[in-house]
């Protein structure tokens, strides 16, 4: 498993960047995808709904892993697919927080919120289940924590109010809920899409679109949407995976195919 090149510590990864605006440009499609959560089966079935053409990205807002039966082999699909990127979730950072040698303090909370689903999908030998986790840091640490580019701003959580959008902690990035209030555009240049907070919980149990801020841009685009769809979340609340186009502002939504999971945490 290799790191990608052009990563920038600061929060950014502009080699990634600039291959998704290239693709804008050369009117390719760049699907930006909501919370996966293991959901392996389901995020196959969301990409051939796709039926991606050549120079067509797909970008993930991360949360890869926990929850789902399978967060081994989205991640696999992430690292090892040229047209498929990710930024970083704060699942994703649990895993690192709680696995790597540097860290490691985060194991209790990340067990309880969805690494157990997530060191089961390592390997049938629980013994190895540890260290099959463990290789996968070095992933996680590559995955910048918001992408940048002409017209949009990719984030897992959004941003804090006051403080500017570069220079946000990675907890701020991945875990605040700030961003469903502003009363001003956060970027008046760039419209943000994020994750992490589903839109049943933004829009209530039977809500079937995404999140749009009614603070509008210049140019007439919700300042903000989300895109976390719920796909762990129970039957009846309609779980599913969506992807926006940032080409046109298409939507493709796909059913969870995985059976329910009861783990809801944060």
């Amino acid at each position: 498993m290799s790191t990608r090149e052009g990563r920038d510590e600061t929060m950014r990864d502009r080699e990634i960047e600039g291959k998704i605006q290239s693709a804008l440009d050369s009117g390719s499609s760049a699907w930006v995808v909501g919370d996966i959560h293991g959901h392996r089966e389901t995020f196959e079935a969301l990409i051939d709904s796709l039926c991606l053409s050549d120079g067509d990205i797909v970008v993930c807002l991360g949360d890869l892993i926990d929850r789902g039966p399978d967060s081994l082999g989205v991640m696999r699909i992430v690292s090892e697919r040229d047209d498929v990127f990710s930024i970083r979730g704060n699942h994703d950072e649990m895993l690192r927080l709680s696995l790597s040698p540097k860290y490691g303090r985060m194991m209790n909370s990340w067990l309880r919120y969805g690494g157990v689903e997530t060191l089961e999908s390592m390997s049938e030998l629980e013994e190895e289940r540890i260290d099959a986790a463990r290789s996968w840091v070095d992933f996680v640490e590559s995955l910048p924590k918001q992408l940048v580019l002409r017209d949009f701003r990719l984030v897992h959580a959004g941003f804090v109010i006051g403080k500017p959008l570069d220079s946000q902690s990675n907890h701020e990035l991945m875990s605040s809920r700030e961003i469903f209030h502003f009363d001003h555009p956060p970027d008046p240049e760039r419209q943000i899409i994020v994750g992490h907070t589903t839109t049943q919980a933004l829009l209530g149990p039977d809500s079937t679109g995404i999140w749009e801020s009614p603070i509008l841009l210049d140019d007439g685009r919700p300042s903000v949407i989300g895109i976390d769809t719920g796909i762990y979340m129970p039957a009846e609340s309609n779980p599913r995976l969506t992807a926006f186009n940032l080409a046109d502002g298409s939507l493709v939504n796909r059913k969870r195919v995985e059976p329910a999971n009861v783990n809801m945490g944060p």
